[in-house]
């Protein structure tokens, strides 16, 4: 379990500050809270440091939780923000909610400062979570369509079900002499006479004429992969001009 929270808090009542600290440091014995109480200062931690959280009060002499809010949604919208404030009233709370707040406690309900931290972490966490998996897909699509086109051989990936080309590449466009969008959703049989039925149902090669868009028939011999991809089988046909190599 984590020990150690750097918090920022905007907070003009040192007392306050404490009791912040010491709620947390129960839950989070080893944290760190950093007390401010101008704008120069509260900007200055927020371009220079690292916090796992922002605690900010709602009302001050000199500086307010909306403006708080604004420069920290433009700096670290990552962090989370919450308002501990003696003074802010429901209708501005779910104002600040809407504007990007957290979640907020009552300076005299601070026993609900521990599981509103919870949950803002938790919920941090689990964002990140979904950017990590959001980029690894990304980066797993881009792979993918990097070797897809670098083929060779006129590739067209297939729906086993329902026998409709779903992905096809640069190379089929121009063996077949038409544009991508021309392709996908076409039954395979629409491009691939079959001319040897039993060596077409299984993953050996075999020879048909594939049907190009002016009506031409083109010699080709197709290699056959059989795939899955998120539970849904696929089939991946190769296809090579014979004579090429």
């Amino acid at each position: 379990m984590k020990t150690a929270l750097r918090i920022l808090n905007l907070e003009d009542n040192e007392a306050d500050a404490e009791l912040n600290h010491a709620m947390i440091s129960a839950r989070w014995p080893h944290s760190k809270l950093v007390r401010v109480d101008t704008r120069t200062d509260f900007i200055a931690q927020l371009e220079g440091q690292h916090f796992d959280l922002i605690f900010c009060d709602y009302t001050m002499p000199e500086f307010n939780g909306r403006e708080a809010l604004t420069l920290a949604r433009e700096r670290c919208p990552e962090t989370p923000f919450l308002f501990v404030s003696g003074t802010i009233g429901e209708d501005t709370a779910i104002e600040a909610l809407k504007n990007g707040a957290t979640d907020y406690v009552l300076k005299h309900r601070l026993m609900r400062l521990i599981p509103a931290v919870d949950r803002a972490l938790r919920e941090t966490a689990e964002r990140a979570e979904r950017a990590r998996a959001e980029r690894a897909m990304r980066e797993s699509e881009h792979k993918y369509r990097e070797v897809f086109e670098s083929l060779a051989d006129a590739a067209f990936l297939v729906n086993a079900k329902s026998g409709n080309i779903v992905d096809t590449n640069r190379c089929a466009e121009k063996m077949l002499g038409c544009e991508r969008g021309e392709i996908l959703g076409r039954p395979i049989s629409q491009v691939l006479a079959v001319l040897d039925q039993a060596g077409a149902d299984d993953t050996g090669p075999f020879e048909c004429a594939m049907t190009r868009a002016n009506g031409s028939a083109l010699p080709v011999r197709v290699h056959t992969t059989k795939l899955s991809l998120h539970g849904h089988p696929l089939v991946l046909r190769l296809c090579r001009e014979l004579g090429g190599h």
